[in-house]
């Protein structure tokens, strides 16, 4: 069972008083944000390999490095994409500025390291070399994120958006699972199929989250973000292949505000009846991930946290 208070009370248990009066932005960004999937995830895997023998505070430290660089990335994300909303509150730049923010995310980062070296040796070398490899492939997802929106339409195929999803958000699932299930004492190849397990399903979460930006309003974020920020997810991608010369035309025309971009988005969506086509894609996704686990230890477990995230709104 996963003790999400517990977890949020050591949270909100760190210090970092060498940022005097700045401290306080660690905890905003920190704040609950759902079930804390990433953290929960290593603790699936560590409690399932460790058994009897696992200990909550063997893997705390473990638990909140996770987190932390969880918000070190969306924190960065944010200003990069000039989001006015995080879980529903006012992005972290927003409160401050994008100065403070970028600093802020940098301490996180840097407290990542700091509760690592908390765990028992030698699983604080060996989990600090994975998570900061982790931490690269997240930052060439974002900067693929960055590239891609910078292409023409045409130019950016769908293999393009699966390979940047995949670095941005499932590097963090699988690393979890992979860095949990090593500290409960799983051998290195299990915990590299549990790697590939959460890189699927974080391809899942993406196309969801992609799917939500577009059609759901309670997200906690502005519906249409990513086409305001000209993101190239794969609704985008279906659109430019669906969409009349005119409205391609309109797709690329570098005049138009974010606003305008929008609201033409969201309406050639709906004209081109994408929601259908996305269902069936996050199916596709959710068949991928439960194909690859099946018949694996910890299958029951990681079908029961999928179906979870499949009837999310946020």
């Amino acid at each position: 069972m996963w003790p999400l208070e517990e977890y949020e009370r050591a949270l909100r248990s760190l210090r970092w008083e060498a940022l005097g009066e700045w401290e306080p932005w660690m905890h905003y960004a920190l704040q609950s944000g759902g079930k804390r999937l990433r953290p929960w995830l290593a603790w699936c895997s560590y409690t399932f390999y460790a058994g009897p023998k696992a200990s909550w505070a063997t893997c705390l430290p473990l638990l909140q490095a996770i987190e932390l660089l969880h918000t070190f990335t969306l924190v960065h994300d944010d200003v990069m994409d000039n989001a006015d909303l995080r879980r529903g509150q006012p992005a972290l730049h927003r409160q401050t500025s994008s100065n403070v923010a970028i600093l802020v995310g940098d301490a996180l980062l840097l407290a990542v390291y700091e509760r690592l070296s908390h765990l028992p040796a030698p699983w604080n070398a060996q989990l600090t070399r994975l998570l900061s490899q982790a931490a690269l492939r997240v930052c060439h997802g974002q900067l693929l994120d960055l590239a891609l929106a910078e292409r023409p339409t045409s130019q950016v195929s769908l293999q393009d958006y699966e390979l940047m999803i995949t670095e941005k958000t499932g590097t963090l699932l699988g690393v979890a699972l992979q860095a949990g299930a090593l500290l409960g004492g799983a051998d290195f190849s299990e915990a590299q199929t549990l790697q590939k397990a959460g890189e699927l399903l974080g391809r899942f979460f993406q196309i969801q989250d992609d799917y939500l930006d577009a059609f759901e309003e309670e997200t906690g974020k502005v519906r249409g973000g990513d086409i305001a920020e000209g993101k190239k997810t794969f609704l985008w991608l279906w659109a430019y292949a669906q969409a009349d010369p005119v409205e391609r035309q309109w797709m690329e025309d570098p005049q138009l505000s974010p606003a305008q971009r929008r609201t033409y988005g969201l309406a050639l969506y709906e004209k081109l009846e994408l929601r259908t086509q996305a269902n069936a894609y996050l199916e596709e996704a959710f068949e991928g991930f439960r194909r690859f686990v099946r018949g694996h230890a910890m299958e029951k477990t990681l079908i029961e946290v999928a179906t979870l995230l499949r009837h999310r709104k946020r």
